[in-house]
Order: C-alpha cells, then sequence, then structure tokens
C-alpha cells in the first residue's frame, strides 16, 4: 500500500510498587536512584539512569531484563544480599521485580521482571517489589522477536519457549518516581479487578480461580449489556472466553488419546463433553454474538454462530446421521445468524442470504417448535423472500420485454440472467 511503519512507537506505563522496602532498604534505595538518575555518572562512565536504556533479555514465560552496562550499583560497587527469603515471599507469579547479580552479594545495577513463576531463584536473587499497573505491557513485550539464543521455559505439553536479545529496540522512555497519591490504584468503577491475561490471574492455570473469574467478568459485560453500554460489554465477554482457554485446552488434551479420529475430526463435543467449562464457553460466545448484532456487525455475528453451530453439531458426522441436538444454545445460534443473515441481506451490494436465513429459522423450530421467536421471524423471513422472488420476477420479465423490442437474441441474456441468480418460485 505504501504506508510505513512508524520508526517508534509507545507501548504502555509499567508502574512498581517496591513493597520490599523493609526486608531490602539499600537494594531498593538502589533501584529508585536509577530510575530517577539522581545519582548522576557512575564510576564506569555511564549515567546512573535507566531512562533511554534498551532490555538487555527478553525470555519468554521467565522474564524481561534490563541493565547499566560496565556499572556496579549507585555507590560504585557490587551490593551485598539483604534477605533473600522473605516469610511468604516467593517467585511463585508473574510482576515480580528483582536483582540482577553474578553469585553471592554482587548485586548490580541489573533488574528482572518475572514473567512466569520461577521457584529456581529463591534463595539467590533479591525480590524487591512487584507490577502494580501495566503487565500487559510487559505481555505485548514479552511477543516481540528477539535471537532465540537462550531456552527460557519449557511449558509441558505446550511448547518450549525461547528467547534472548531483542531484535528491535525496547528503550525504556521515561522513568521516575512516583508519589503514592500519584497512582491510582482503586478498583475499576465496574469491578473487573482481573488481568488482562489469565496467566497474570493464575500462571498455574488453576481451574478454580479460572472459572471464578470468567463467571464474573461475564456477570460484568451482562450489567453493561443491560444498560446499553455494547463495547464495554463485548470486551468483558471476550476477556471472559481468554480465561477459559487454558481450560479447554486442558480438557482437550486429556480426552484426545481416547476419541475415536472420526469424532475429533467432525469438530462437534460429544454430549459427554460438553462440561461446565465447554458449556460455559458457548454461552459467552452467544453472548457475543448477541452484542455484535446490537453492533450491527452482522459478519463476525454469523462467524461466532458458525463456531458455536460446529462445536455443538460438528460437521460430517457419521453418529448423529444430521440431526441436531435437543439443546436450546442450538436454537440460539440458529436464530442469531439467522438474524444476522436477514440484516446482512438488506445491505445495499450484499448478496442475499434470505434462503440461508429460512432454513436456520426451520432447523430452529424442528429443535423448539414452540419457540414464537422463532415462528415470528420466520415468517417475516418467508415474506421477505416472497418481495424478493416477486422483484426477480418483475426484472427477468423486464428482460424479456426488452429482448423481444430489441430483436436481441436469447444467448446474450443468459449471462445476464446467471448473474442476478434469481430465486424460484
Amino acid at each position: 500500500s505504501g504506508g510505513q511503519l512508524p520508526a517508534s512507537r509507545l507501548l504502555g506505563r509499567v508502574v512498581v510498587e517496591l513493597d520490599q522496602a523493609e526486608h531490602a532498604p539499600r537494594l531498593c534505595e538502589n533501584f529508585r536512584s536509577l530510575c530517577t538518575g539522581e545519582r548522576g555518572m557512575g564510576v564506569g562512565g555511564n549515567r546512573l539512569h535507566y531512562r533511554s536504556r534498551a532490555l538487555d533479555l527478553i525470555m519468554p514465560r521467565f522474564c524481561i531484563q534490563a541493565s547499566i552496562r560496565n556499572e556496579y550499583s549507585c555507590w560504585g560497587r557490587y551490593l551485598p544480599d539483604e534477605r533473600l527469603r522473605i516469610p511468604g515471599v516467593s517467585f511463585d507469579r508473574p510482576g515480580l521485580l528483582a536483582v540482577g547479580n553474578h553469585g553471592r552479594d554482587t548485586n548490580t545495577c541489573t533488574f528482572m521482571i518475572t514473567l512466569h513463576s520461577a521457584e529456581h531463584l529463591d534463595g539467590h536473587n533479591q525480590i524487591i517489589g512487584r507490577v502494580v499497573r501495566g503487565m500487559e505491557v510487559l505481555r505485548a513485550i514479552e511477543l516481540l522477536p528477539t535471537d532465540l539464543a537462550e531456552r527460557s521455559y519449557e511449558e509441558r505439553h505446550v511448547k518450549t519457549w525461547f528467547g534472548g536479545k531483542p531484535r528491535v529496540d525496547v528503550v525504556v522512555d521515561a522513568c521516575g518516581e512516583l508519589a503514592a497519591e500519584g497512582v491510582d490504584l482503586s478498583p475499576p468503577p465496574d469491578g473487573d479487578v482481573y488481568p488482562e491475561h489469565p496467566i497474570d490471574h493464575s500462571c498455574v492455570y488453576d481451574r478454580d480461580m479460572l472459572f471464578e473469574a470468567q463467571a464474573r467478568l461475564r456477570r460484568i459485560g451482562n450489567e453493561h449489556f443491560r444498560g446499553g453500554r455494547f463495547p464495554a460489554a463485548l470486551a468483558k465477554y471476550r476477556k471472559a472466553v481468554a480465561y477459559l482457554e487454558p481450560l479447554l485446552r486442558a480438557q482437550h488434551r486429556d480426552e484426545l488419546p481416547e476419541q475415536d479420529v472420526r469424532t475429533w475430526m467432525s469438530g462437534g463435543h460429544r454430549p459427554k463433553d460438553r462440561t461446565d467449562v465447554v458449556r460455559a464457553d458457548l454461552m459467552l460466545k452467544m453472548n457475543i454474538c448477541q452484542t455484535l448484532l446490537e453492533l450491527e456487525d452482522w459478519r463476525n455475528a454469523i462467524v461466532v454462530a458458525d463456531d458455536v453451530l460446529l462445536e455443538l453439531v460438528g460437521k460430517h458426522s457419521e453418529k448423529g446421521h444430521g440431526a441436531l441436538p435437543n439443546d436450546p444454545l442450538v436454537v440460539k445460534a440458529l436464530f442469531r445468524r439467522a438474524r444476522a443473515r436477514l440484516q446482512l441481506s438488506a445491505m445495499p451490494g450484499e448478496v442475499s442470504q434470505l434462503d440461508e436465513a429460512i432454513q436456520d429459522l426451520e432447523q430452529a423450530s424442528i429443535v423448539e417448535p414452540a419457540n414464537p421467536e422463532v415462528a415470528a421471524l420466520l415468517v417475516d423471513a418467508r415474506a421477505l423472500q416472497r418481495r424478493a422472488d416477486s422483484a426477480g420476477r418483475a426484472v427477468f420479465e423486464g428482460m424479456l420485454r426488452a429482448e423481444a423490442k430489441g430483436g436481441t437474441s436469447l444467448a446474450r441474456t443468459q449471462p445476464i440472467l446467471g448473474s442476478t441468480n434469481p430465486s424460484s418460485g
């Protein structure tokens, strides 16, 4: 397209709290001074300030690391360990701020922020603080390309992560000290206290923690939806879906060895596999579909409904013989897909999907014959189809009259007729 990528881009702000100053006062003061730059120049001839320093390492699922090369500390020497083992404090979570060293009593200007649990560092590196805002910024940095020179984390049953020196400059644009009153740590008005990424809520993907979080996020999304704040509702529903993804992966991994190849290739969940996690995921997707309808995003609403129906019904399934499951979610998915198709068909320049919408509603009425919404929309859809057929016949008859009047051969009109694709009847 001829466009150019920007030379630089701000990723966001990360706020850390030095909450271990009581146990490691000298190391915390060293880090604070390096953030403010108040100590001037170091013994190695470098300014003792993290500003404008690039990250040294990005180690996915482990940590990011930065330093001031050729400098020891604000005092021009290695700093001794203070309290490596603090009761109740461990490298058991992401977002911990720690000091790098070269061994015992060699703490330096290097700092690291963990991206996962790292219990192997307990007793070796000093924890001095934690991230209180901006973990989503660190997750964006985690995905940036590196030279892949070092193995950073081995995630069982998933993959081995590699990291190393960044292939792009990730620079600390500005840093300093914030007063306590300058940082708003109060919960959001809607009550969403959950991190953007589920790994920052539970790096071990604890089932109960993630399932409870998604339920709360869905309730928050419902409140936004009832209040007409549809973009906010959509964001909460999608966030809740992200919290379920690790649980769905774990279920799939456990079920795969015993599944018939034809079953999992069909794409649908067997009834016995429709656990509370699977049903929660499907209900959230139905909420997303409904929100997209309110936002008049017809295409994406159809995509989401397609996904739900694929998971419930599957494709090319031999066991079901094409029968639809007797499940309210099937009716909802068919009904909402039909709504989206009807609305999309009414847009100028769009190919009509009236036939497909009618087929969806007819299938929904088979599953739930007494549903009044399905019956009413089916009547409306058939009326629209009759009007479209009448308009198509009028166009066709007009073309025939023009042919008879002008003596145009029928062979020349056939391609035009084929391009209009008039409906039967």
